[in-house]
């Protein structure tokens, strides 16, 4: 850096000031002000979506890492910024621990802790690697998005994945902006957006106007840019129909709590038969090719059995050549005892099934207890609530006759970038059935629905959600929302179904696998620099 000009800004200087302030009281004052920028960050993911903070909270955690004395410091500023994030932003999962007396309510903290302080423990390693490997100016900027995104991508594939709260899904209901996930996956637009919004850290740094201004503007522009063109993507491609598929979503709005209880659940089936109808005299979802009902919808263990009277019943909705798919629990006989599925059926007016799909990635802690045998020595058994489901073998590709073929998704499965279709049988649209119920009026229906409109975006495909509570909607494959029905209601949604539009140029795996060699590229770079630097000394 140029020695002209080296007076600090004034916003630099006042933030030096506070840093210095805080350095005085205690470590613990330092540890706040961490926390407090990792809820600032959590305030731009749905519903909030105030993306602005995000110009606040990045250049922030750059900032922590520069007053970093050493890697204990810095994996202490990180791990803090990690636990604001995360026990802010997914304190929705607390409300789950409300709706099954099997799980006692007092675990719900200790879960959201918990959770928080392990995926915190990706952000202080970020603070880490980055103090480790820090330098000056926009270039450290650079190795901060870099080492940042390759985390992120550890975060959503590692020990079964949590991609929630990616930087980039902090767009996902701005849809010029999320328009570039079709191209470089939530992954590059977490890049994008770090590197973009980490450069305002300049403006707290010492030297010349041109290095600590320019490059602010200049990332300004370059999102201005990206948007710009999303704009240009949006209102030069309208959405496009399947002539004679038409679709009944339907919301029966059950309670969580009063979903199991034995005696209401023929009361359930009933309100879906009800709801399917529409009113028909005849008793009839008339006109309707694809009935779709939510995750679980029938609660029965014997769907799938010859002569269940539940999908006999629900047969009689259909007319010849349509189909009703709905979730169902199954299980199976094995020389263990039985194995029980997350699954989803298709089924026509004659009670044939035409196809079943077993949920493969399954919840953990709320479908599975990962290390179950040490969690239980522990005494955390019932953190699973008594569920033990069996995943499915493999994603894949259901065509029913006269429709077009979709891929099926049960609840969670619909967040996991490049995860959601089978590529080798590509599918001309998405339908993700759900159960938010778990948690009422959260933001955790509304972070939901975003992650699954990214994948829309990413693999260019319509997404059908029908969710149990809500938000069942419609989404075109640029993200649109077509048509919707909220949280809470009751109620059905008739929608045609839209077109695909272009496949994208490579698949997502392949997007995401050029994001983080790309970024780790950048890191490995410096580290080379840093290491034939220290040779030289």
């Amino acid at each position: 850096m140029s020695d002209q000009g080296r007076d600090q800004s004034m916003l630099g200087a006042q933030l030096t000031r506070l840093f210095d302030w805080l350095d005085k009281r205690s470590s613990f004052a330092v540890h706040a002000f961490a926390f407090l920028v990792g809820v600032l960050l959590s305030r731009t993911f749905a519903p909030a979506n105030f993306f602005p903070l995000l110009f606040v909270a990045i250049p922030l955690m750059i900032a922590l890492i520069d007053r970093s004395k050493n890697s204990v410091q810095a994996f202490a500023h990180g791990w803090w910024v990690g636990f604001g994030l995360f026990a802010v932003g997914l304190s929705w999962i607390g409300h789950s621990f409300t709706q099954q007396q099997a799980v006692p309510v007092i675990l719900a903290p200790v879960a959201i802790l918990a959770l928080s302080a392990i995926l915190s423990l990706y952000v202080g390693i970020v603070f880490v690697v980055c103090r480790m490997l820090w330098c000056r100016g926009w270039l450290r900027v650079l190795l901060f998005a870099a080492v940042w995104t390759l985390f992120e991508v550890a975060r959503g594939m590692w020990f079964t994945g949590f991609p929630w709260h990616l930087v980039g899904a902090a767009w996902a209901e701005w849809l010029p902006m999320a328009q570039s996930t079709y191209y470089i996956s939530v992954y590059g637009l977490s890049f994008l957006t770090v590197f973009a919004a980490g450069m305002f850290v300049l403006l707290l740094d010492t030297g010349r106007w041109q290095a600590t201004i320019l490059p602010p503007v200049l990332a300004v522009l370059v999102l201005a840019a990206t948007a710009t063109a999303g704009y240009a993507r949006l209102d030069g491609n309208q959405t496009h129909y399947h002539l004679g598929v038409s679709m009944r979503l339907v919301q029966a709005n059950v309670k969580q709590r009063e979903k199991w209880l034995s005696y209401l659940i023929e009361d359930h089936f009933d309100k879906h038969m009800t709801l399917s109808r529409a009113a028909d005299p005849d008793g009839k979802a008339k006109g309707v090719r694809l009935l779709i009902w939510p995750e679980t919808a029938v609660q029965t263990e014997s769907f799938d059995r010859d002569g269940s009277i539940h999908r006999w019943r629900m047969s009689k909705l259909l007319d010849y050549g349509s189909f009703a798919i709905t979730g169902a629990p199954r299980y199976q006989r094995t020389e263990d005892g039985y194995n029980y599925y997350n699954s989803l059926f298709a089924l026509n007016s004659s009670a044939d099934l035409y196809a079943r799909y077993d949920k493969v990635h399954l919840v953990p802690f709320g479908e599975y207890l990962p290390y179950e045998n040490l969690l239980k020595k522990l005494g955390l058994a019932q953190l699973t609530g008594g569920s033990a489901w069996t995943a499915g073998r493999t994603r894949q590709t259901i065509a029913l006759p006269g429709t077009p073929g979709f891929s099926p998704l049960v609840c969670y499965e619909a967040v996991f970038p490049g995860q959601v279709i089978d590529t080798r049988d590509r599918p001309e649209w998405i339908l993700n059935i759900t159960n938010d119920a778990w948690f009422g009026f959260t933001e955790g229906p509304y972070q939901h629905l975003a992650l699954a409109r990214l994948r829309a975006i990413e693999e260019g495909l319509p997404l059908v959600r029908a969710a149990s509570t809500g938000v069942s909607a419609v989404i075109d494959g640029y993200g649109r929302t077509l048509s919707s029905m909220p949280v809470g209601r009751e109620g059905i949604l008739d929608s045609p179904l839209p077109q695909a539009i272009d496949t994208p140029p490579i698949t997502t795996g392949a997007r995401i696998l050029l994001v983080t060699l790309l970024c780790a590229l950048i890191a490995l770079a410096r580290v080379i620099y840093c290491w034939r630097r220290d040779r030289a000394a």
